[in-house]
């Protein structure tokens, strides 16, 4: 991805969140910061929808990527994408330049990714659970982690189909607080770095 791009989709993304934090209500906080995380945004048409840290990254790429010739509709001709196959550079091609900007950094910060949303476990108590057996398990294939999970945390027999279910529906939810906590850790972390001023 170009200088070019990667400096328009900064300042194009910093105009934006600065726009969206002024001008639209606020529809989620980060539980860990106590900042705004999701804006009500009405679009042209009227619609009300969602927007994060992560859209407006994604419209900002989009728009910068457009604006210096690139087109992320279109899918790279086969000579675009085969190494030697140019002889000189055509249209380029962009399909997914916001995941290009940030894998690299994300990928290196993965485990403190984890850490950060993950705490030390309290609040996922039953996802703990599961861990804790399934780390002891010689064979995952033939331990009933669920039915053990449900036995420890709620008592009884192994495997009630009652407390499993329980125990089921109670790590789901705990998995989709996980996920929103590690989306919202990792959104910040792209934040702090759009943030950060660039050296050469």
């Amino acid at each position: 991805m170009s200088d070019d791009v990667t400096q328009d989709a900064v300042l194009i993304f910093a105009k934006r969140l600065r726009e969206i934090i002024a001008t639209c209500e606020v529809s989620a906080v980060s539980v860990e910061t106590r900042e705004a995380c999701a804006w009500q945004y009405v679009r042209k048409d009227g619609e009300t929808i969602i927007v994060t840290r992560k859209t407006l990254q994604y419209w900002a790429v989009r728009d910068a990527a457009a604006r210096n010739g690139y087109r992320l509709d279109v899918k790279p001709e086969p000579v675009d994408v085969a190494p030697g196959a140019q002889i000189t550079r055509g249209i380029p091609h962009a399909d997914k330049l916001s995941t290009l900007a940030v894998t690299p950094y994300l990928s290196g910060q993965s485990e403190t990714i984890f850490r950060t949303a993950w705490g030390d476990g309290s609040e996922f108590p039953v996802l703990s659970t599961i861990l804790g057996i399934a780390k002891q398990a010689d064979d995952l294939g033939r331990t009933s982690v669920l039915g053990r999970t449900a036995q420890d945390l709620y008592g009884g027999p192994r495997h009630s189909s009652s407390k499993v279910q329980r125990a089921r529906d109670a790590a789901t939810k705990e998995w989709r607080e996980l996920t929103a906590s590690l989306d919202a850790v990792r959104d910040e972390l792209i934040y702090r770095s759009a943030e950060l001023p660039h050296t050469d």
